[in-house]
């Protein structure tokens, strides 16, 4: 791991224009093409690594540029930062063509919700990675099939998966942690699973919520204390459920009797 100070060194001997993007090897862990650095108009650095395990990320306020300064001197509005994402795996094959991919996701819950077509799924080989798609596939989660470790996080993200993963048809939705559990969820007809890819409730998914009649939050014992507080930042008709088993390991039965039960003592004013 590296502090804010190591980091910076290190930062700053990269070459970057201002207004550049680049994305790169990461310095701090070697993970291919892992690593992004943007440097603004302002003189501002930004770099990012995707890889959980990897702790490279900050923001330094260099001096501007003089450009930068007649910019900001006149009144002019200064190029923002792109959003820097991972881009979706261009290579991918159908899941069931690879065993460990059918053999996953029905672990998993998820078969039911990919045959029924009610997500897109898709193996990524050279990643090894399983990738849920959001609705209009403009981005996608990828769990790892291989021996967690030094190759990779369980989990990574690619392009733009901002609104949650919604999986299912239902009026009423059920927000989860992941997209395995999202496909589990599915499998109860009138319910959608909503996977917020954390433990978090975003503005973007916040908005994203409003096309349901009735929120429930089904996280597992060890996020109970996230999962209190996210029913503070939503309207209407929310309901709270703690299991002690992760959603994707549950039958449909188990689901819906902890969707069900109680449900009036346990609405959120």
């Amino acid at each position: 791991m590296y502090n804010f100070r190591e980091q910076l060194e290190i930062v700053k001997q990269i070459r970057i224009a201002e207004g550049e993007h680049k994305t790169l090897n990461c310095p701090f862990c070697n993970g291919h093409k892992k690593f992004t650095i943007d440097r603004l108009a302002t003189g501002e650095l930004l770099w990012n690594c995707f890889r959980a395990s990897c702790n490279a990320k900050g923001r330094y306020n260099g001096e501007r540029s003089i450009e930068g300064a007649k910019a900001y001197l006149s009144g002019r509005s200064e190029p923002k930062s792109k959003i820097s994402r991972l881009p979706i795996p261009a290579i991918t094959a159908r899941v069931e063509h690879n065993t460990a991919a059918c053999e996953y996701l029905s672990n998993v819950n998820s078969l039911e919700a990919y045959e029924s077509g009610l997500i897109k799924i898709r193996y990524a080989p050279r990643e090894k990675r399983v990738l849920f798609y959001n609705s209009d596939a403009t981005g996608a989660v990828g769990r790892a099939l291989y021996q967690l470790g030094a190759q990779g996080p369980k989990w990574m993200t690619y392009g733009d998966v901002s609104t949650g993963i919604h999986v299912g048809t239902g009026s009423k939705a059920v927000l989860v942690e992941d997209a395995a559990s999202a496909c589990s969820i599915a499998r109860l007809k009138d319910y959608t699973g909503v996977a917020l890819l954390g433990t978090t409730i975003t503005s973007n998914i916040k908005s994203a919520l409003l096309i349901y009649k009735l929120i429930y939050i089904c996280l597992d014992n060890d996020a109970s204390g996230k999962a209190a507080q996210m029913t503070k930042k939503l309207r209407g008709d929310v309901f709270l459920r703690v299991t002690n088993k992760d959603p994707k390991e549950l039958g449909e039965l188990q689901l819906r009797r902890i969707l069900t039960n109680e449900l009036a003592s346990d609405q959120i004013d």
